[in-house]
């Protein structure tokens, strides 16, 4: 269905009420419920309909990207070279493989294609995990989170193990075989979180034989299996030591809202407020506006998102009765994504907060996407149709959001259970408190006590702050 045909008044709010999360499968699994339910096998099409199912991606793109110039990819051509290799396709999981490559050449994170099999619902982002996650730390892929609880947590795998074998080859050459099936994204950082969570992708119900090396320098050779959950959003909020409040967001939507004000309750009369979006990728914008209303006393320009015929609309804050005044520290990291993106870059471009992350820049992945296409075989396809500039003209798509501060990630504190990226964050915080916002200037170093993430109430619900 061509965009051209719905109601201007319905593709405005489209358009303009959300943001797709970039969300890769493997993501952060403390914010996951497992459920059981399964999407049913459908048999392979017929060349007739393989052909009329390329067509329809292949023509939505071409009339509704947002970019005329499609990243600097021949469009047209890409149709020759991948039509003809679908009309011989044997089988569907083929089929949407070479339908994934052609899209990959827009080098997009946000444009994506499901098939029926991954039962994708935008309202309800799932997708299967073996409860833990990996990431490439001075070199090597290593453990960075492991779920409590998980199959992998009860065979002994923790956070700072390095994942050497993976489905009985080397972990290099399994992701250089990734990488050349991804194709291209956002940032070369996008297609570093891609791969990695590919590592570990596949049907659900099946397994994984991993090989992890411990802190003694010795092999584990363990079996995971694939789970299907859907992933939370949610809001953590903990009190730090010297008055200091902390607030975590797994993702921006409406569910998230009341819990967001709670929150912000709580942490009245603290003295400083540390925000986490370090495993958040995004969601609706809309709700990335609600939020950062909380922190600006008058209505805030937070950018502007830009159609392919040129038509803008702005986001901006609102005024709201409670708001926070105090030093204002935000935590990213790679995978920090789209609405991620604006609310740090609106935070850093009105010098409202200081930025600490252990990567160079966020993901850089930050388009708007303002519908799921539905396809003929019931499969989905998400396009890219609006650009995004902040408030200062600043893209963020392929930049990203450049940190304040960088703190280095170790293996070494993954494995004494220390989130390094926490310590500074409250140091940083101290800094501003003692001496206003230029304090991280200053020779002065806060004794930090133990914030070590194995005793951290990460999952505890905010409804426990409610009273």
């Amino acid at each position: 269905m061509s965009r051209n045909s719905l109601p201007a008044r319905l593709l405005f709010y489209l358009l303009f009420s959300l943001l797709l999360c970039f969300l890769p499968i493997g993501v952060h699994t403390q914010q996951t419920q497992t459920t059981s339910t399964s999407p049913i096998p459908y048999p392979p099409l017929p060349r007739e309909d393989r052909l009329k199912l390329f067509d329809q991606v292949w023509r939505a793109i071409n009339d509704n990207y947002y970019d005329r110039n499609f990243n600097g990819t021949d469009w047209r051509m890409q149709r020759e070279i991948y039509r003809p290799q679908a009309e011989v396709a044997q089988t569907n999981e083929d089929l949407y493989r070479i339908l994934r490559q052609m899209i990959a050449r827009l080098g997009d994170a946000h444009t994506r294609i499901y098939s029926p099999d991954d039962g994708f619902d935008r309202f309800r982002p799932s997708g299967t995990t073996v409860g833990l996650i990996v990431r490439r730390i001075e070199g090597r892929p290593v453990v960075t989170w492991v779920e409590p609880g998980s199959e992998a947590f009860r065979q002994g795998i923790r956070p700072g193990f390095t994942l050497s074998w993976i489905n009985g080859q080397p972990v290099d050459k399994a992701l250089e075989k990734i990488r050349a099936e991804v194709g291209e994204s956002s940032t070369p950082t996008a297609l570093e979180l891609q791969s990695f969570d590919r590592l570990f992708s596949g049907p659900r119900g099946t397994p994984v034989i991993a090989t992890f090396i411990d802190e003694d320098g010795k092999n584990r050779l363990v079996t995971l299996t694939r789970r299907f959950v859907e992933f939370q959003r949610r809001v953590v909020v903990r009190q730090l030591p010297y008055r200091t409040g902390y607030i975590e967001l797994t993702g921006f939507g409406p569910e998230i809202e009341r819990e967001f004000e709670y929150a912000m309750q709580y942490v009245q009369g603290t003295r400083g407020l540390i925000v986490d979006l370090r495993n958040n990728g995004g969601g609706f914008v809309t709700t990335v506006a609600q939020i950062a209303s909380y922190f600006f006393d008058e209505e805030t320009d937070l950018g502007e998102f830009i159609t392919r015929q040129g038509r803008s609309t702005r986001r901006r804050t609102q005024r709201l009765r409670t708001v926070y005044r105090e030093p204002l520290v935000v935590l990213v990291s790679a995978r920090s994504a789209s609405g991620s993106e604006i609310f740090a870059a609106a935070m850093q471009e009105r010098k409202r907060a200081v930025i600490l992350s252990t990567n160079p820049t966020t993901c850089g992945c930050l388009l708007g996407v303002s519908r799921t296409l539905k396809l003929l075989d019931g499969g989905k396809l998400n396009i890219s149709d609006t650009d995004f500039r902040t408030a200062l003209g600043r893209r963020i798509e392929k930049a990203g959001v450049k940190p304040d501060y960088l703190v280095e990630m170790r293996s070494i504190d993954l494995l004494a259970g220390r989130d390094r990226v926490l310590e500074a964050g409250l140091d940083q915080l101290g800094r501003m408190i003692a001496f206003g916002p230029r304090g991280g200037e200053i020779g002065f170093k806060l004794k930090v006590p133990d914030l070590g993430v194995r005793s951290s109430n990460r999952n505890s619900p905010v409804s426990q702050f409610k009273q």
